[in-house]
């Protein structure tokens, strides 16, 4: 009998903690805190995740030409981020700020918006989407290299713009983004992310748009849950 009971005791106490366990697992407000995250984005990634690729086998151009919205397709972005907690409304979205400064000297772009974010698999991977809004230091339209009467100084200097920088149409855009996540511990996650910047031709008709693919590794603050 003294046996059976401290079976049964172990037993218990087992399923109590695997229950406990498992309680921690699913609840979401382990992952309610503010967050800050650093990512490397490839800039101008010719890719869309609602459309594939945006441009097709392209066809070579003459020397001294260029596609229209590729020219700083390639460079390389360093990203910032901060996310507030979740607010309590709207679906729990999270404030957002992002910073996104490309390496080569080329567009960066700064983003104020919101993100929703959805758990899964034991609160382990979550995807999330945003929208912001986000201002450049690049070019709303590029100066004309082949303006008629430029000195030869000029239009050199214009040409290497025209070849180098993309005319965005305008200098707010809109910011939507996606990304999927995978928790680490309670603290650490790594995400995958995209981020589309472009104005929808609400601004003017000229919107080439850009894509970035990158990672950012993310630390949460607060107290653990």
């Amino acid at each position: 009998m003294v046996y059976r009971k401290g079976v049964l005791g172990a037993v218990i106490a087992l399923a109590s903690t695997s229950a406990v366990a498992q309680e921690q697992l699913s609840d979401t407000t382990q992952w309610a805190g503010p967050e800050i995250a650093i990512g490397i984005v490839e800039h101008g990634s010719n890719f869309h995740p609602l459309g594939g690729k945006l441009i097709f086998d392209l066809p070579e151009l003459p020397d001294g030409q260029i596609y229209e919205g590729s020219e700083e397709d390639g460079t390389v972005d360093i990203q910032l981020v901060y996310r507030t907690s979740p607010l309590r409304f709207a679906l729990k979205p999270r404030l957002t700020g992002k910073v996104q400064i490309n390496t080569a000297g080329r567009t960066s772009f700064a983003s104020v918006g919101a993100e929703w974010r959805q758990h899964i698999l034991q609160q382990r991977v979550y995807g999330q989407i945003g929208i912001g809004l986000t201002i450049h230091n690049g070019y709303r339209f590029t100066p004309d290299p082949f303006e008629p009467g430029l000195a030869i100084g000029e239009a050199l200097r214009r040409y290497d713009i025209y070849q180098t920088r993309t005319s965005f149409g305008s200098q707010v855009l809109f910011n939507p983004n996606a990304s999927i996540g995978v928790r680490l511990n309670r603290r650490w996650a790594i995400e995958a992310t995209w981020e589309h910047f472009s104005h929808r031709q609400m601004f003017s008709r000229q919107n080439p748009g850009i894509d970035n693919l990158g990672l950012r590794l993310v630390h949460m603050f607060g107290r653990k849950r």
